[in-house]
């Protein structure tokens, strides 16, 4: 690996790192943001809509975009546009004025995330599976770190020591050197041959960033909300939760390097399984939630990472597709939370754990349908 290319690279995992907190920091937070608005927390969760809805957005912007533009240029861009969004947040006392400014945060995550993740692979093109990973990992640790913080701070304190650390982020990617444009999408050269694995990834997409913006948004309410414990347990909880995701995507590096990636989804997808369904069916249990989370974290960690090393190793991964993806992913991380926030409302807080059940079911359905698919197309 050349000096640029390791300049390069070590940008994309700082800036999952801060992209992490900046994940993590909605959640814990959703109680005070709601309090300064003067809403409960069936309309605050409109706020999970909004974030996902500039994710989506972000996505399709900025995907065919890293194709033609310099990328390190653009991501700058949206980190400054994060920085100051993030730092007025606590002042808003609208409702729909906060819902704008979190869409703006979403628009510049979703374009983040679609940068890094397609920049790292045209970087590290021989062998991205590892780098991949590792990049996870720093986004866990962000969002390890920042319920911790913010449980200790105030709310304009704690969104503005967080603006703080996307500005050296910002200005590493506008003095390093974007990385070339590969020739096939130059060319315009990049064709989707395998449909099924394309559609399927995309669902996965959704599901996947779903379901961990919604545990990860959600639990801290679930937690109080159900009895379990108090708010300053619920604090350590949701940071236990993305310890456990750190963690999971640490011990992944070494994981991608010994096992086949569907091997390794597999394995994670049936841990997802079990984890929610400890939760929902061993309710009474308070245990129950503190082990689930690990569980959930664990598996929760390199699933994406994974299955993306996967696919791309039997498709070409332009920017483009890959804003299709991660849109597919906002929309996943737009409608679940929503959905989540409206039964624990209606039905209480167990309906999450069920919810979450359900659909890690499907996830895995969906993924041996692809390797079943995969299998058909050899023989």
């Amino acid at each position: 690996m050349t000096k640029q290319s390791s300049l390069q690279t070590i940008g994309y995992f700082g800036v999952f790192l801060t992209l992490g907190a900046v994940i993590a920091s909605l959640g814990p937070t959703l109680p005070d943001l709601a309090a300064n608005v003067g809403v409960g927390m069936a309309q605050i969760g409109v706020l999970f809509t909004a974030r996902s809805f500039g994710y989506l957005t972000g996505s399709f912007f900025s995907g065919a975009r890293y194709d033609k533009w310099p990328g390190h240029r653009l991501m700058g861009l949206l980190l400054l546009l994060a920085a100051g969004t993030m730092a007025v947040l606590p002042a808003i006392d609208l409702l729909a004025l906060l819902a704008a400014a979190i869409f703006f945060v979403g628009f510049a995550q979703g374009g983040v995330d679609v940068g890094s993740n397609t920049l790292l692979v045209w970087v590290q093109r021989e062998r991205p599976g590892p780098y991949l990973n590792a990049m996870y990992f720093f986004a866990g640790l962000g969002s390890f770190l920042a319920p911790l913080y913010l449980g200790r701070v105030s709310l304009a304190r704690g969104y503005g020591g967080i603006a703080l650390a996307l500005l050296p982020v910002a200005a590493w990617f506008f003095l390093t050197p974007s990385p070339e444009i590969p020739a096939h999408v130059i060319d315009n050269e990049t064709r989707l041959t395998n449909y099924p694995l394309f559609i399927g990834f995309a669902a996965l997409a959704f599901l996947f960033v779903g379901v961990e913006v919604s545990y990860g948004g959600w639990i801290f309410t679930y937690f109080v909300s159900s009895g379990v414990g108090q708010a300053a347990a619920a604090y350590t909880l949701t940071s236990v939760f993305w310890l456990s995701v750190m963690f999971g995507r640490l011990a992944s590096v070494l994981l991608a390097a010994r096992f086949k990636p569907q091997t390794l989804v597999t394995i994670y997808l049936l841990g997802a399984v079990v984890s929610a369904g400890v939760m929902r069916f061993m309710a009474q249990y308070p245990v129950a939630v503190w082990v689930g989370s690990v569980g959930m974290g664990l598996s929760i960690a390199a699933i994406f990472p994974t299955t993306f090393s996967f696919v791309q190793s039997r498709i070409q991964i332009s920017g483009k597709l890959n804003g299709i993806v991660w849109a597919a992913g906002s929309a996943g991380a737009m409608s679940l939370p929503w959905l989540i926030g409206q039964q624990i409302d209606r039905a209480g807080p167990l309906s999450m754990m069920m919810i979450i059940f359900v659909v890690w079911v499907l996830a895995l359905a969906i993924f041996q349908w692809m390797l079943w698919t995969e299998r058909r197309a050899r023989t």
